[in-house]
């Protein structure tokens, strides 16, 4: 199964790929199961999966003190200004998988590789992202992984995609006949194959399309 668990729609704000974009780019794609991660909202997730079914697994990526979360197989959104462990207990309350992306990454808002460490140690994380298409040169996390493997945790992998175009550029390959729920998702990892790659082609213009009902980016 090729699964992209980091994916944005125009829900986000900051991405350019509409619902109908992302329908066909995902059909395109070779994936088999995608996470759509938008910040601060399920909204975009919850009608995807309207469209595509079980294919669509329903995430968020929310801020916290200590940089950004993703919560995977949500049913109800994160809110804004929580710290790490707050949220991972909103996350795991769900019975969803608390997802860490980009750690370490200084571009962006990232929790940094210590406070990995530490979720990790505390059993606060439950798969850490060792590849992330925007990390240039190769897209892979090195540090990440490290300190994810020397604490037991399961690797993971997206592309972060803020366009269609981007759907599918890196991706776990991992064995299994299906995901249903988080611990199938768990299972297919452990013995799960990172395809990494940096690709981050630029977001064309268009005219603003996040609905007013929205929430902004944090």
């Amino acid at each position: 199964m090729r699964i992209d668990l980091h994916t944005h729609t125009h829900r986000s704000g900051d991405s350019t790929t509409t619902f109908d974009d992302y329908v066909t780019a995902f059909q395109e794609s070779g994936l088999d199961y995608v996470a759509v991660t938008d910040h601060l909202t399920i909204e975009g997730a919850v009608e995807l999966r309207r469209r595509l079914g079980e294919a669509v697994i329903v995430g968020q990526e929310t801020r916290v003190a200590e940089g950004e979360l993703i919560g995977l197989f949500l049913t109800e959104r994160i809110p804004p200004g929580l710290n790490a462990a707050q949220a991972a207990g909103r996350i795991r309350d769900q019975g969803g998988l608390v997802y860490v992306p980009h750690p370490g990454d200084a571009v962006r808002v990232s929790v940094s590789l210590a406070d990995l460490a530490d979720l990790c140690r505390r059993g606060l994380a439950d798969i850490v992202e060792v590849a992330n298409s925007k990390v240039a040169p190769h897209g892979s996390i090195p540090a990440a992984r490290t300190i994810a493997e020397a604490n037991g945790v399961a690797l993971g992998a997206g592309s972060d995609a803020h366009v269609e175009a981007a759907i599918g550029s890196t991706y776990v390959l991992a064995p299994g006949a299906g995901i249903i729920g988080p611990a199938d998702l768990l299972r297919s990892l452990a013995d799960g194959e990172i395809h990494s790659v940096h690709f981050d082609p630029p977001r064309r213009w268009r005219p603003r399309i996040v609905p007013p009902t929205s929430h902004p980016q944090a």
